[in-house]
């Protein structure tokens, strides 16, 4: 078979690296030994591609389809009848085709060493005739990083009767990454003849010049040149024969063995497998069964081979479509080679996720593989998502996870992160063991050079001399092929190498966390220098993320209460749970960040607008059928203030957790509030406008003044966005900035409410900015009406204030963090672009301001500017035309005194979260049952025992300091503290004590 490009590529990558390696750390290597190891390759590749003799041509029908058909379907598809090598049967992206595929094995070949070459211009399913899924193949045209190891998979094992070659193959029209190259043409099917020897010669040689190539001077890799050398002119007349001769003649330098004290990698064979990215989230489904048929093949074909996946979603999904695959993976992970990995739901983003959707996805992942694995996860795999939020390690703990393993911050730009194996801490104090996988890649290709540079790359060498490998194809899934294994084992116990010894990732962790105190400690977020851009592409699926989290915490806690007064639940308990995984799957770290194609938007975001319909008519109706008249307020904070029902203004203290019926609500019959040409202000603050801006945010009870003089905050602009989906660069702020022109501007009165209208245009773009001030509150609201026609464009808005600070709060799951305001070093520049979620914070002892979103999490805060990004079309993909059309959404500008505190977590929720009006027939009035006695800890959620008899209640120290409080439930009675899990309940003092930013699960039953 002729050498592919993606094979030629491959080869030249590595020689570069070779070539480079050797005069850098190998001076004196003369050009005659450069040209004789150039001629090595090209041995290498003779022998690969002498290794399979084609015998015999398959005959092929395939049924076309644009979307998958189940076998018991596949007569349904287009019919195109005897397919040639060459023909083309599909020319759109995804499509999908049955393959049926006979022949018939030559008698001369007695059966012996038959293998299928297969190459259908896409990924395929190998399966026999009644269905039973065999093997996977891959595209040979797939794009991937040829460094790290050659994707194509085209070998299938014989598996015919009596001769008779009869299978199906459920073909893809894309490559490993999505692609639709060569319009899914025919590139090879035959049935062939592996010449074993030949082929385990060439894995041989591979391995051996690794070795020499890692250390060219060394006595022993001399001897691997020589004998190397020697063979460069016999090669081309190599039979099978002469190949095992070979073998004998170079085994014993294979046989060399290592020093005892020699590095170890722990490795596992992996297929990271994308939920979404640049293929639809169907298609994922297809290439897990493609990915596990395959490695199941490859455990049966080699006995001491480990593979390991993760993610409960993808095992669910092929328990739900391939029953015959998850029985083998079922059986196969009661033996030492499936290993079950992770402890999450999905593999998700944790920067954009709230805390109680972080802890679903811990609660339902460990749960899934307890109820079908009966195995108790305890590591987070995470070795691909965009940064790691601070609080990952108090989840973990209370998850009972307490191994955390990555590599993703290694892809840093500026700052190298300084450990591979360290203790990593949350602001709370809690400590979890973690892992980065020293050879930068879960791609692992098992080579010479791979091997030596993560040896060298390894920070903690002198503490330990073990650390973990992933090897085989990810991102696209199919994980390990044969090649990967025959360097492993050839690898195992190598002289000058370190070892590669198969282990479950488990124990690796055991073994490298045996008792040493000695390794670092990292305390707060795991920030990645890269992808900043993730925290504000595709708007709408994080606008729909944040909604979908608080509906199903409103519904949670309201379907309690009705089972409490015997109301019907609209939805169930399990089909909330469907709801709840289904927005967990969205959280995927390539799909709520916006690192995917079109297509996994445009589907996500219309199931999204049905789960929130559906969650908001469940809402209402339990809403109606367990309260009268008034307002729902869903937070754990009282809310007080002015508020409109039916048209009318009143003042409510509408408790926390509870209700407030209209009929004990005083009527607002005088209004205090004044708009004149310029200006609204109400008896706190006075908010002055010019060409639709903020030139003047003045606090009138602390006779402070917020906006910078001469500036104006407000201020919306456009920049040229030279990135892509993935990342921002710093030169964006630099340059092609565009302010948004304002076309025109109002004050308007009404009853308890001042407001200003501002509308703007930028480019093609409009905006439409509603300003909004109730009577005696010290809170100013905005309403954004965006409607983005503009491309390669990022649109931001720009809060100057007077505040001065070397640090700025941004809100995180369960707390806020602090970031530099300063660049005074390189890992504070790096930090140009950060995350946060409900609300930035810049203060100092005197005097701050807290900008509130409902849907944003892309912040810069340099000195003292506040710039938050609000909607990214960027020039690179996968997506295309991104953030387009219509966007709404509000924003809060809170003023205070001294230092961030709980008021504005308050007013942080009251936005995401406000009281809602209603007009039902329940007998609930002035409802308040929770009770708490500390402002500084809050009732992030409530959610219903899993034993039925009561509720947890998840309670979080918002504060730097330590804090107490006394909790109380009204019809219920405190029982303990308890985990994520429930499997614990520990007594509890009446009085509870909660660290800085700490985290209690309170379990309470009914009394």
């Amino acid at each position: 078979m002729k050498k592919t490009f993606a094979q030629k590529i491959f080869n030249v990558s590595d020689k570069i690296s070779r070539i480079s390696m050797s005069h850098k750390e190998y001076g004196g290597i003369n050009v005659s030994q450069i040209l004789n190891r150039e001629r090595m390759d090209s041995m290498i590749d003779f022998l690969f591609d002498h290794s399979y003799t084609p015998v015999a041509e398959l005959k092929m029908d395939a049924y076309v389809s644009s979307e998958p058909l189940k076998f018991e379907e596949r007569f349904s598809g287009r019919k195109i009848e005897n397919i040639k090598v060459g023909d083309v049967w599909a020319h759109n992206n995804f499509d999908c085709a049955w393959f049926h595929i006979t022949g018939k094995i030559p008698s001369v070949t007695d059966n012996k060493n038959i293998v299928y070459l297969l190459n259908l211009g896409g990924e395929g399913l190998i399966c026999k005739v009644d269905g039973t899924a065999v093997q996977s193949i891959t595209c040979s045209a797939s794009e991937f990083e040829y460094s790290l190891g050659f994707p194509v998979k085209r070998v299938v094992d014989d598996f015919s009767e009596n001769g008779i070659v009869d299978f199906w193959v459920d073909a893809a029209a894309n490559d490993l990454f999505g692609n639709l190259k060569n319009k899914a043409a025919i590139d090879e099917a035959c049935i062939a003849v592996c010449n074993e020897n030949i082929r385990a010669l060439a894995y041989d040689l591979q391995v051996l010049i690794s070795v020499y190539d890692t250390n060219p001077a060394d006595e022993f890799t001399s001897e691997i040149y020589n004998i190397c050398k020697s063979l460069m002119n016999s090669y081309k007349s190599i039979t099978d024969e002469k190949a095992a001769a070979v073998r004998k003649e170079i085994a014993p330098l294979l046989a060399r063995k290592n020093a005892d004290s020699q590095f170890e990698y722990m490795a596992v064979g992996h297929a990271h497998l994308d939920l979404a990215w640049k293929w639809p989230i169907r298609e994922s489904k297809r290439k897990g069964a493609r990915t596990f048929s395959t490695q199941l093949h490859n455990i049966e074909k080699y006995p001491d081979y480990i593979f390991g996946a993760s993610q409960a979603q993808l095992y669910d999904w092929i328990k739900e479509d391939y029953p015959q695959i998850y029985e083998r993976v079922l059986e196969a992970s009661k033996t030492p080679n499936w290993d079950v990995q992770g402890a999450t739901w999905v593999e998700m983003d944790s920067n954009l996720i709230s805390g109680e959707s972080m802890i679903r996805q811990f609660y339902y992942g460990k749960k899934f593989f307890r109820e079908e694995f009966g195995q108790d996860m305890k590591i987070l795999w995470l070795p691909d998502s965009f940064g790691y939020s601070a609080c990952l390690p108090q989840v973990m703990k209370l998850a009972g996870v307490p191994y955390f393993l990555t590599q993703k911050i290694s892809w840093n730009t500026v700052n190298k992160f300084p450990y591979h194996t360290f203790k990593w801490q949350s602001p709370d104090g809690s400590e979890v063991f973690a892992h980065m996988l020293p050879d930068d890649t879960y791609n692992g290709p098992v080579k010479g050079s791979r091997l030596k540079f993560g040896e060298k790359n390894y920070q903690e060498r002198a503490i330990s001399s073990n650390a973990m490998m992933l090897y085989g194809i990810g991102d696209g899934g199919a994980g390990p092929g044969y090649e990967h294994i025959e360097r492993m084992h050839r690898f195992k116990d190598l002289s000058h190498m370190p070892k590669v010894t198969p282990k479950k990732a488990l124990d690796s962790f055991k073994i490298l966390d045996d008792g040493k105190t000695n390794y670092p400690t990292h305390i707060g977020e795991l920030y990645l220098e890269r992808h900043q851009g993730t925290y504000t592409t595709q708007s709408k699926n994080k606008k729909y993320n944040r909604k979908c989290e608080f509906a199903l915490k409103n519904y949670e806690y309201l379907m309690l209460l009705a089972k409490d007064c015997d109301i019907d639940i609209p939805i169930s308990a399990e089909k909330l749970e469907k709801i709840w995984k289904e927005v967990l799957l969205y959280q995927f770290h390539d799909i709520l960040p916006g690192s995917s194609i079109n297509r996994v938007y445009d589907e996500s975001v219309a199931r999204y607008e049905k789960i929130l319909a559906h969650l908001n008519e469940g809402i209402e109706s339990l809403s109606n059928k367990l309260f009268g008249k008034g307002l729902l307020n869903l937070n754990s904070f009282s809310q007080s203030g002015i508020f409109k029902v039916d048209s009318e203004w009143y003042y409510s203290d509408v408790p926390a957790m509870g209700f407030a019926s209209v009929s004990q609500m005083k009527r607002v019959k005088k209004f205090t509030v004044r708009a004149t040409q310029n200006i609204i202000e109400n008896e706190k603050l006075r908010v002055q406008f010019k060409d639709g801006c903020i030139v003047s945010l003045f606090n009138k009870v602390l006779n402070q003044e917020f906006v910078q003089n001469g500036k104006r905050m407000g201020v919306f602009s456009g920049y040229t966005d030279v990135g892509d989906c993935w990342d921002i660069h710093p030169v964006n702020y630099q340059k092609s900035r565009r302010n948004a022109k304002c076309t025109s501007f109002e004050t308007n009165l009404d009853g308890a409410r001042a407001t200003a209208m501002s509308e703007f245009k930028l480019g093609a773009s409009t905006i439409r900015c509603l300003y909004i001030l109730t009577q005696n509150s010290e809170l100013l609201e905005v309403e954004l009406t965006i409607d983005c026609h503009q491309k390669r464009q990022m649109m931001r808005v720009e809060f100057p204030v007077t505040v001065v600070s070397d640090e700025c709060s941004f809100n995180v799951p369960f707390g806020h963090i602090k970031r530099a305001t300063t660049e005074n070093n390189s890992v504070e520049k790096a930090q140009y672009e950060v995350s946060g979620q409900k609300f930035v914070d810049l203060s100092n002892d005197k005097y701050g301001i807290s900008i509130i979103n409902d849907c944003k999490y892309g912040y810069r805060c340099k000195g003292s500017v506040i710039d938050i990004d609000l909607i990214r079309s960027p020039f690179g993909g996968p997506g295309t035309n991104v953030d387009q059309g219509l966007h709404t959404l509000k924003l809060a500008i809170y003023t205070h005194s001294g230092e961030l505190a709980s008021d504005t977590y308050k007013y942080a929720y009251q936005v995401n979260n406000a009281p809602v009006a209603v007009n039902g027939i329940g007998g609930l009035e002035n409802f308040a049952p929770f009770k708490c006695d500390n402002d500084n800890i809050i009732l992030e959620s409530v959610k219903t025992s899993d034993d039925d008899n009561g509720a947890v209640l998840r309670l979080y120290n918002c504060s730097e300091s330590v804090q107490k409080c006394a909790v109380s439930f009204d019809g219920y009675e405190v029982s303990g503290i308890t985990d994520i899990m429930e499997d614990e309940v520990n007594a509890v003092d009446e009085l509870l004590y909660f660290r800085p930013f700490e985290l209690k699960l309170i379990k309470i039953i009914r009394s």
